[in-house]
């Protein structure tokens, strides 16, 4: 019985494997997302492949579909309960891959990101940072700008106008462009947007600007979703899930000193959370201010600091939001509206909670 809770509980764990801890996080949360796009039911035969030699499945009826849908959930099983996982992540990706070379109607820029961001996942180990990972977003970003630096209508602001005016009729975007020139406010968002991109492909390359280029990242997008209400597919959930390979969990426990008598539920969310058993919770014993004190490994924060470091150091965390992301989606499904401010509020509040704006312990 031991034996088979241990093994059950594997999904919830992402320490000892080939991979940084991070780096399985995002592969999970990739595959989640996923599934919850309906991945495994859009696995057919061949339709109008990119491939024309693909069509000779067509003599074997279910060949294809079949084999690609036994490997994805076995690279499926492997990967959550951290069986060889690098291999495991790649099969899932090529298996998406595969599919999309069947069917040109599958392909989407969204699931092709996941698909090669697991790919690079599997192709890196627990030695070395990501760098596929990283020449990856940053080709993602400089492929996007230079799309638009050679289409004339991103200069003109002519796509811009017709996106958020003609196909989304966006108030806010309406309104504001009545009070100024014709066609300005739809040029500036443009230019935002081409050299937002571009500049966010170069930065990304280098260490000393990466932490800025990923809040910048996710303060660009956020932006852009609350001004358009648009996901673009599930392209907006993929790239922060993505980002998630930059986080630097430690290597060493953490040491948690807290106040008992005030925060014994917070001690009992954390060890749930804890399935790595990463976090070592000890009582103060003598009066402080402070509340909560986190020891990490190069320095000590205090309060919500020590709060938000420890959300931010525990993977299970970021599972938990993925849940809830999930569960607003089916519960407000029918109410679109309702959706987009729930979510909107819920992303600007994570936002803010975590920026390092104060660069003193709270």
């Amino acid at each position: 019985m031991s034996n088979l809770k241990t093994f059950l509980i594997r999904p919830f764990q992402f320490e000892g494997t080939k991979m940084h801890a991070n780096v399985l996080l995002m592969c999970k949360l990739l595959v989640i997302l996923l599934v919850t796009h309906h991945i495994f039911f859009k696995i057919a035969d061949p339709f109008i492949p990119f491939i024309p030699a693909l069509d000779y499945f067509h003599n074997y009826p279910n060949l294809f579909n079949y084999a690609l849908k036994a490997i994805l959930l076995l690279g499926v099983f492997c990967l959550f309960f951290n069986i060889k996982v690098r291999t495991a992540s790649i099969a899932i990706g090529l298996v998406i891959i595969v599919n999309t070379l069947g069917s040109k109607p599958l392909f989407f820029n969204h699931t092709f990101i996941c698909a090669c961001a697991l790919i690079l996942a599997g192709l890196s180990n627990n030695k070395q940072p990501p760098y596929l990972l990283i020449l990856q977003l940053s080709l993602v970003y400089f492929g996007a700008s230079i799309n638009k630096f050679l289409d004339a209508d991103w200069w003109s602001g002519a796509f811009m106008d017709t996106w958020l005016g003609s196909g989304r009729e966006n108030p806010v975007y309406l309104y504001v462009s009545e009070l100024l020139p014709n066609m300005v406010l739809a040029k500036i968002l443009s230019y935002i947007g081409m050299f937002t991109e571009f500049a966010i492909a170069v930065m990304i390359l280098f260490k000393r600007t990466r932490s800025t280029t990923l809040w910048f990242i996710i303060i660009f997008h956020t932006t852009l979703f609350t001004l358009t209400s648009f996901r673009f597919g599930h392209f907006l959930e993929s790239l922060v899930l993505i980002l998630l390979a930059f986080l630097n969990f430690p290597k060493n426990k953490l040491m948690v000193h807290f106040k008992a008598k005030s925060l014994t539920l917070l001690k009992r969310f954390f060890k749930i959370l804890d399935q790595d058993h990463k976090q070592n919770w000890i009582p103060l014993s003598v009066e402080t201010k402070h509340w909560l004190t986190l020891k990490l490994e190069d320095k000590t924060v205090y309060n919500h600091t020590a709060l938000r470091g420890l959300l931010l150091n525990t993977p299970n965390f970021f599972m938990l939001l993925m849940v809830l992301d999930i569960a607003i989606y089916i519960v407000l499904y029918n109410y679109r509206t309702t959706l987009f401010i729930v979510n909107a509020v819920f992303v600007w509040t994570m936002i803010f909670y975590f920026l390092p704006f104060n660069k003193k312990s709270q």
